[in-house]
């Protein structure tokens, strides 16, 4: 159900890069008789892979919710622009709605860059702990620092390194590639810990920087490399969860206090359900889409069990090192000791 969202906020990313064209205004829902009326945007390019699932489960499952209240145009491939764009249009309420990838999502609040912090979660079932535990706490702080309501958590994935030159399986390798970031401050953070001098870059010029060899490394989702066909570039990947990718899709407070009451309570018992569902066919798609970029000859390039250790010993000192400064103390405390809490109920069952 829920799938395409997120969907459309992984694959999304690049697809659109290689095909804006396909990005079209699509509308859903009688605009006549709905009483809502949201314009929302995605870098999902229409009718391809994520984009495709959103319209033939999603888009049902809303309009029966809703009962026909809610009428969606719907713009597709980027025509809005890249996530930062399709945000800036939600606060002049051009937009109302958006699909984001995981960039777009940090950009709604530095509090959820613990979420991406290096080695966080050791799997997906960590993750649906903490999400059903601090679901609330980052409505809170999306809705305070951006004024959004957040619809869906979903996950865009346990992001992988790619490489051409060297494998990522030695931390002196880090050190010798030209190290591509396009994620922010705290994807930054990470790779200079690691030895890199990462290079920042925008997303649409990450396809012909990489091709061109200007780029020689980079961190991203399996599905966005399959559908960019970087796999061609690249040698070597490493699968070590380096760190965790959410994806929201959200709504503006103006449109969101426009759905009639009845609504509401129905859109609010459904979120964690349909999240689980969704999530449970994006893993696998994943998963399916990590095995074809290494059906194509890509090299596995795992880290032994001392290379791992000295990989988290470089990073994970910056989950204190940024508290107070990119996040907070509290959130960090928060995430931290439901984590624990986790742990220790799996080890006593």
């Amino acid at each position: 159900m829920f799938k395409m969202w997120k969907r459309i906020c992984i694959a999304f990313l690049c697809l659109i890069l290689l095909a804006p064209a396909a990005g079209l205004a699509k509308d859903y829902g009688d605009k006549d008789s709905a009483k809502v009326i949201w314009k929302t945007a995605t870098m999902a390019p229409k009718g391809i892979g994520y984009s495709q699932l959103f319209e033939e489960i999603l888009l049902p499952e809303i309009e029966a919710q809703t009962k026909g209240d809610l009428y969606l145009k719907i713009y597709w491939g980027g025509v809005m622009g890249d996530d930062k764009q399709i945000l800036k249009k939600m606060r002049i309420d051009q937009l109302q709605g958006a699909g984001l990838s995981g960039q777009g999502t940090f950009e709604l609040s530095n509090e959820i860059a613990v979420l991406g912090l290096p080695f966080m979660f050791n799997n997906y079932e960590e993750i649906d702990y903490v999400k059903t535990k601090m679901i609330d706490t980052f409505d809170a702080v999306v809705r305070d620092e951006s004024g959004f309501k957040v619809l869906q958590w979903l996950d865009q994935d346990f992001d992988q390194i790619y490489s051409s030159k060297y494998p990522m399986d030695h931390c002196e390798n880090f050190s010798k590639v030209r190290f591509i970031t396009w994620y922010g401050n705290l994807e930054g953070r990470v790779l200079e810990k690691l030895g890199a001098s990462p290079i920042p870059i925008d997303v649409a010029e990450i396809p012909s920087t990489v091709r061109s060899g200007a780029g020689e490394a980079l961190i991203a989702p399996s599905i966005w490399i399959a559908a960019t066909q970087l796999y061609n570039s690249f040698e070597y990947v490493n699968s070590a969860k380096i760190r965790y990718t959410p994806a929201f899709v959200v709504v503006t407070e103006r449109a969101w206090n426009q759905v009639p009451p009845e609504h509401v309570k129905k859109v609010a018992e459904m979120r964690i359900p349909l999240s689980q569902t969704f999530c449970e066919h994006s893993r696998l798609e994943s998963e399916k889409y990590l095995k074809a970029i290494m059906s194509r000859g890509i090299k596995c390039a795992q880290p032994c069990k001392e290379e791992m250790e000295l990989l988290k010993a470089k990073t994970i000192p910056l989950w204190e090192e940024l508290a107070g400064d990119l996040y907070s103390q509290e959130i960090l405390d928060e995430l931290l000791a439901h984590l624990q809490e986790f742990r220790n109920m799996q080890k006593g069952g």
